[in-house]
């Protein structure tokens, strides 16, 4: 009987210990993110003949967050997602990616940089074969005013499609390049201190596929909304009743003191 007693306090222990850990961390985490609407259209600007389209419009979303419990290193995931067309003869094209791997690094109030491995897809009826791509996606969200910078560069590897293969004639490590920088002009607040913004966007856009170089326009709406950064502190030492041991605020680590 009393090994079963001493086995249900130190499991009831335990649990305590759990859930003190868990109620910790849940006060420590914090993340953010940010959503992108937005249409692009790019005119290709080589003479070139591949079967390319020479204009490519496409319309869509991409949603990005990030969580961590530090201030400055955050664990990343996003989608983006676009659907269109193309023009003179073309028809329905799509380019899709999921970024389940990621780094984010925050600066500043509300400024990210991140870094996403992922798999997606990307074609066009009639003149882009179809393929699957594995991205790799940089995205910098910059400025915590009015104005704030929005950038975005991809390069992927491409699988399924043996024409699209080293498609991009700038960058030999990759088969398509994909780039976007922009300036927002909008509104940035502070209620309840969470740092938000959103606000209207145009940028300049550039892409390589299928050995052809396009450039373009993008315009949409943006909106960021973030946790603010908690830095952690260091704990509270505190003295046991009888004043012989020195430990943190959990009661661990303890050193008896002389």
């Amino acid at each position: 009987m009393k090994a079963l007693i001493v086995a249900a306090i130190v499991f009831a222990s335990g649990r305590a210990e759990a859930r003190t850990d868990w109620m910790r961390i849940g006060r420590e985490v914090q993340g953010g993110a940010w959503l992108h609407y937005e249409a692009t259209i790019l005119q290709q600007i080589t003479d070139d003949t591949a079967p390319v389209p020479d204009q490519l419009i496409l319309a869509g979303v991409r949603l990005h967050g990030f969580l961590s419990t530090s201030a400055s290193v955050a664990y990343h995931i996003g989608m983006d997602l676009a659907a269109g067309g193309t023009l003179h003869g073309g028809g329905f094209a799509y380019d899709v990616a999921l970024f389940p791997i990621g780094v984010g690094v925050r600066f500043g109030r509300t400024s990210i940089a991140t870094v996403g491995l992922g798999v997606g897809a990307i074609g066009a009826t009639g003149t882009l074969d179809d393929a699957v791509t594995l991205p790799l996606e940089v995205n910098l969200e910059m400025g915590s005013g009015r104005l704030r910078l929005l950038a975005r560069g991809r390069a992927a590897y491409v699988a399924g499609a043996a024409s699209r293969h080293d498609g991009a004639p700038s960058a030999p490590f990759a088969d398509e390049l994909d780039a976007t920088i922009g300036l927002r002009v909008g509104h940035h607040y502070e209620e309840y201190d969470f740092p938000t913004g959103n606000g209207y966007f145009v940028g300049a856009s550039y892409r390589e596929l299928a050995g052809a170089k396009f450039v373009g326009l993008t315009i949409g709406y943006s909106i960021d909304l973030a946790q603010p950064r908690r830095f952690r502190q260091p704990e509270p030492e505190v003295i046991d009743n009888r004043g012989e041991r020195r430990c943190d605020a959990r009661g661990r680590n303890c050193v008896r003191l002389l």
